[in-house]
């Protein structure tokens, strides 16, 4: 009952917390670190409330984290693991199908996917942006506050992180560039 409604708000808050720290992080690296912390938050989040089908894709999330995680290991580093997540993303958004909300979760679940497969923290951001607009948008309709929240927080992160780390990189990149050609 009470205690529920409380662990279920703890792991909610958590995960809105730990979403805005992965797109903060300079090294890819350090991105999926918190994206396995996060996505462990929702999981947990979504458990306690029952929504098991979320979970499940929570847990496929979470499998990929792992994974690219290990890429520096042969077993890790194959393509055929990019394609299963694909391919996973897409049979999971199929079996879920609801209306056509579903079809911005359709697009942009594999866009994260290959955004973190590429493992560019830059890229990744830009890819971020868009995607996390269609979960915006599905989330809100469909009445999800702490979605809405997470995928808002989620928005506003990766837009700060490309202007904190990114298009400041790239500016004093530039600047350096014309210092030294006087």
């Amino acid at each position: 009952g009470k205690y529920m409604n409380l662990w279920v708000n703890f792991f909610g808050v958590m995960g809105v917390i730990t979403t805005v720290l992965i797109y903060q992080q300079k090294e890819n690296r350090w991105m999926l670190i918190w994206k396995l912390v996060t996505d462990m938050s929702w999981l947990i989040h979504y458990l306690l409330l029952g929504a098991n089908s979320v979970a499940v894709v929570t847990i496929v999330a979470i499998m990929r984290s792992i994974v690219l995680l290990c890429r520096k290991y042969k077993w890790a580093s194959s393509k055929v693991w990019l394609w299963i997540f694909l391919g996973t993303s897409l049979f999971l958004s199929i079996l879920a199908w609801k209306d056509w909300t579903s079809l911005l979760t359709t697009i942009a679940s594999p866009a994260c996917i290959i955004a973190f497969w590429i493992g560019n923290p830059k890229f990744t951001r830009i890819i971020s942006i868009p995607t996390a607009l269609m979960f915006l948008l599905n989330v809100a309709i469909n009445g999800s506050l702490w979605g809405t929240l997470c995928e808002s927080f989620i928005l506003i992160s990766a837009v700060v992180g490309l202007f904190r780390i990114d298009l400041r990189k790239d500016h004093m990149q530039t600047k350096n560039r014309i210092e030294n050609d006087k």
